[in-house]
This record gives C-alpha cells, structure tokens and sequence, in this order.
C-alpha cells in the first residue's frame, strides 16, 4: 500500500511540472546598445502554457565588447507579444532602465549591476497581474524621473504615477 501510495505523489508531481508553464524555444531577440553596454531581450515561447501560450521575456546586459551576458529580470507574460523595444532605454553612458508589465529595472554604473524593481514586492498592496501597470518611464541624468502607471481603477495599490529621486532605486507615490 506504500508503494502505491508513493507512486501517485511521484507521478502527480511529474505531471504538475510536466503542466507547468516554462520557456521553450527562442523566438525573437532583440539588441540595442550605447557607447559601453548592451542590453538583450529574448523572447522565449511558453510550452504547455494552455491554450493560447503565453511567453518568457529576458533582459540581459553585457559591456559594449564582451560576450559575458548578465541576467536582469524575466518577465512572464499571458501573451506571447513582440518585445517591447521602446521600454529599453538609455539616459547616458552609465545609466539605462527597462520596463515591461510591473517589472522595472535600471543600472547606474553601465550595466555592471542592476536594481529591479517588482510591483508584487515594491508596490503596497498591489494585486497582480496588470501586464499594463507601467506605462513610461522618464529618467534624468541627475536621477529624478517619473514612473506613470496605468492603474485599474478600484484596484488595490495602484496609483498614477511614482517618482524618484536617487536613480530609482526608491520609488515614492508623492513628491
């Protein structure tokens, strides 16, 4: 009877990974850069993501000759939309962010390092999944910017927009 009893967890935790949403085949890349780093998005296809399968997006950066690529976020999306090439941006050569859904990321020191910042965690009482909630970011280079959300209203945790003042590193609902 135990062994039994062992061989249905096994096979019923075979068959909720075998189910579970992960990246499949790479389906699109996109690279752009400025006078000292790069940054990479990948789009990968969701396998045994349901009917309509969504897809896996990750963010990379490497210096401008260099092949040694770091991890800054994945994004999992319900829908397998191109990569959002205007949320990749560059504000000189030492600073530049990206965006998608509620993920936002930036670095400082020309993509050596990276700050993320998540809704689920950074944004009291957030309800996921707006895949909309951020809709621009403007950064400056002495590090004041502005983060516009597309709220949906009556939703908890959403505002209109947040601010910064140190690179986004912190952002706060109030000036």
């Amino acid at each position: 009877m135990k062994k039994i009893g062992f061989g249905i967890v096994i096979l019923v935790v075979l068959v909720f990974y075998a189910c579970r949403p992960h990246p499949g085949e790479r389906v699109e890349v996109y690279d752009t850069a400025n006078h000292s780093f790069r940054i990479r998005v990948s789009r990968y296809a969701e396998r045994n993501g349901g009917l309509v399968p969504g897809a896996y997006y990750v963010f990379q950066s490497a210096p401008l000759n260099s092949e040694k690529w770091r991890d800054i976020m994945t994004f999992r999306h319900d829908d397998p939309n191109p990569i959002p090439r205007d949320q990749i941006r560059f504000v000189n050569d030492n600073v530049g962010y990206v965006f998608m859904g509620w993920m936002y990321a930036v670095t400082t020191d020309g993509g050596a390092s990276w700050a993320v910042w998540d809704a689920q965690q950074d944004l009291p009482k957030w309800q996921c999944c707006n895949y909309r909630l951020i809709g621009d970011v403007k950064l400056a280079a002495d590090g004041l910017g502005t983060m516009t959300l597309n709220p949906i209203p009556e939703r908890s945790g959403e505002v209109p927009q947040l601010y910064t003042r140190d690179y986004s590193r912190h952002w706060y609902a109030e000036r």
